[in-house]
Parts: structure tokens; sequence; C-alpha cells
């Protein structure tokens, strides 16, 4: 499938115009955007649903508005948004609606007809589901027999507007894992719409965001994660962010109070939760000292923290551990993570003495194991770790953080 200068909208103004695509059998091309970017009315258009407003969507070597209708659903089959009006059928009947573009004019299913319906529901896991009335599916359950459905239809290209709206977050990981499935199996051209962000970019071969009236596509999703225009349509700006890295959105906070600053003494993953619980009731936070291909440094770089690096697989330096040092000095409070200490990282031991020595606050999570340094209180979770830091006295001086917010948080 493929377009070719093709406009689509409705009345005279386009929504989206010269619109180039080359889609390709095999690949799952996820469209996001926000609210009425037009997402909707581009499938319903590459679906032959509605009629372009200028260009064309060429499939098998034809214009798609051009064809039969017939034809034409055998070709593309749609998954729109909603449930259609199915009541008082079964999921077998349901998914045999696929079959009407194949059948003669009394609509008869042949044995034929009858493997594709069973093959359909195999496909998309739903043939124990067979004799139940499809009002009595949940939403993943009916969204499986909606895909099932259009599966019968044997089309070339599977398009789906918006096909994880209601569905739990398991089901929405189920459904985009299935059609994933379906292109690479069955040789499929497969497009769904989302406002999963972070679905699409872990699931699609190419997506399409959609923007102020320009569409941006790309074979390799994370091309787009430096484009202004994408940044600034989705919201990624001061106070979220979307890694580069982990493909997460990150929440970075909103307003610091003082006696807030906290040194984390972090590695391997262990400061990523506690980076984004400190940062949500508005801790400033330093840490460090972390290697630049840590889990760590990334979840820290993507909330905006201030992040002490060192070379990967260097060992710390004296000018990275002065760097850290100041910023330590500088906290109301320490917190040591229990990251592995070995011939790398060792430093970080000799901050957690120099916090101690100052007489700043350190807490330790889970206890210290094997390491032994006098002065460093174990707390065994972050409400614990929460609870400690709203009661201790600051060595500056400045009122504590508030108990009653603090203690809302969940057990670590």
């Amino acid at each position: 499938m493929k377009t070719i200068r093709l406009s689509v909208g409705y009345g005279d103004s386009p929504i989206l115009p010269r619109v180039e695509l080359e889609l390709r059998p095999g690949e799952f091309t996820v469209v996001i955007g926000p609210n009425a970017s037009g997402k909707t009315t581009l499938l319903k258009t590459l679906a032959g649903i509605l009629n372009p407003m200028g260009g064309a969507v060429v499939i098998s070597g034809s214009e798609l508005h051009r064809i039969r209708p017939g034809r034409r659903a055998r070709l593309v089959g749609m998954v729109q948004t909603g449930r259609p009006d199915v009541a008082g059928m079964t999921v077998e009947e349901v998914v045999a609606l696929g079959r009407y573009p194949w059948t003669g004019p009394v609509h008869m299913l042949s044995p034929y007809d009858r493997k594709i319906v069973e093959d359909a529901m195999k496909k998309t896991a739903i043939e124990c589901l067979r004799d139940r009335e499809v009002s009595e599916l949940s939403d993943g359950q009916f969204q499986r027999v909606m895909i099932a459905r259009a599966l019968a239809q044997q089309p070339k290209t599977l398009i789906l507007d918006e096909p994880t709206t209601h569905l739990d977050s398991r089901s929405r990981i189920e459904v985009f894992t299935l059609l994933r499935e379906l292109a690479r199996r069955e040789g499929l051209i497969v497009i769904a719409s989302t406002h999963e962000i972070e679905l699409a970019f872990r699931f699609a071969d190419r997506l399409i965001a959609i923007t102020e009236k320009t569409l941006l596509s790309v074979d390799d999703p994370e091309e787009i994660l430096t484009d202004e225009r994408f940044l600034e349509t989705f919201g990624f700006n001061h106070v979220l962010h979307l890694s580069p890295i982990t493909l997460s959105v990150e929440y970075r906070g909103g307003e610091i109070s003082p006696g807030r600053r906290v040194f984390i003494i972090a590695g391997s993953g262990t400061g990523a939760r506690l980076y984004r619980t400190l940062t949500k009731v508005g801790f400033r936070i330093s840490t460090g000292i972390l290697h630049e291909n840590d889990v760590d440094y990334f979840v820290a770089r993507g909330l905006g923290l201030e992040v002490i690096p060192e070379k990967a697989y260097n060992p710390i330096g004296d000018f990275s551990y002065h760097l850290a040092k100041e910023a330590l000095l500088g906290s109301d409070y320490v917190v040591f993570t229990n990251p592995p200490i070995g011939e790398m990282n060792v430093k970080n031991l000799t901050l957690l003495r120099d916090a101690v020595e100052n007489d700043i606050p350190v807490f330790a999570l889970d206890n210290l194991k094997e390491i032994s340094v006098k002065g460093v209180e174990p707390v065994t979770s972050t409400r614990q770790l929460l609870e400690k830091i709203g009661t201790k006295n600051i060595k500056r001086g400045i009122r504590p953080p508030s108990i009653t917010r603090l203690g809302s948080l969940k057990e670590r």
C-alpha cells in the first residue's frame, strides 16, 4: 500500500495534505497523535471508508477508492473504535461475518469458509470462546473477536483505530503483541492508531506521528525522539520527558521545597524507584557517582536530576569524586541504596563515610549487608525513609517536609 499526494479530511479544508507513505507487508505501523489531529480520518481513508480529498491510496496496483466495495473488503479489513451492535450473537457467528465479501448472494458458508473462520479464531486465541455470546466478553476478549472477524476477510492490509481503548494494561500489551505477530507471521500490512506512546515506540516497526497538519513517518521510531515538532505536540517539555534510552515517560515533578535536598548514592538500578518517589514529593536530588552505562544514570538523566557521572568501564576518578563530595556536603540528607560495590565504584563508600563524618543524616535502604559503616541508619522501605526524613532534625534548621503528604506513599 502506498499513498500519492494524498489529502485527507472533510469539507473544503484537508486535515492532512499531501501525505506520502509506503507501507510494506510484514510490518507493524503505529499512528500516534493528539485528539482531533486526524488519526481516524487518515485510517478511514486508507481503508477506503472515506474518499480522499486529493491524491490516491494505491493497493495491489489499483486506486483504492475506485475498487468495488466487495473486492475492497477482500483487500482491507478495518477494526473501528467502539462495539458494533452484535447483541445476541456468539463469537463464532461474529467472526463468520468476516466472510461476507467472499460468499454468494445468499451468504451461505461453505466448508472452506468455515475453515477460514476457524483459522481466524485460532490466530487470535479465541476458539475456546466460540459458543459464548459477545455481550458476555471482557473488552480485551471482544477486541480479539473484532480482529478475528477482520482476519476472516483474508485481507492484505489490517487497519485498527485505537484498538487498546478501554483495555487494561495487560490486555493492551497482549493486543499489540498479537498485531505485531500477525504482521510478521501472516505477512500482513498492519496499521493501528493509539494514544499509548510508550507501547508505540516498543512495538512499532514504523511510526507515524501526526503533529500540526504535518505527518512525520520514520522507519525507526526512535529517530523521532529529537524532533522538536514531535516533542512540542506531545507535551514533552520541562515537566514530562520521554527518555531516548529507556523509552519511558518520566515525570520531573513540581515545585521543590526548602530543606528537601538529598544526595543518593546508587547504581545498578538500585536508585531508580527512589529517584521517582522523591521527585514526586518535591525533593531536589543529586546522585552519583554513576557510570555512564548504568541504568540509574539513564533514569536520573531522564528525570532531570543533577548527576555526577564517570565514564563507562573506568574506575571513579578524583575529579568525579570531588564533584560528588561537593554536592553531598550541600545536601540535607544522604541515602545509600546498596548498589554492588567493586573496584570501579569503591569511592562511593568514601562518599558514604564523608557524609557520616560531616554529621549529615545518612540512611541505607535494606540495611547495609556486608558493608560496615557506623553512623548510617538502616531503613527497610521508601515509606519508612520518608517518615524518617519528615521527623529528622535538619542540620541547617530548615522546616522538614510534611509527614502527612509523605505518609500517603505506598510501601517500597
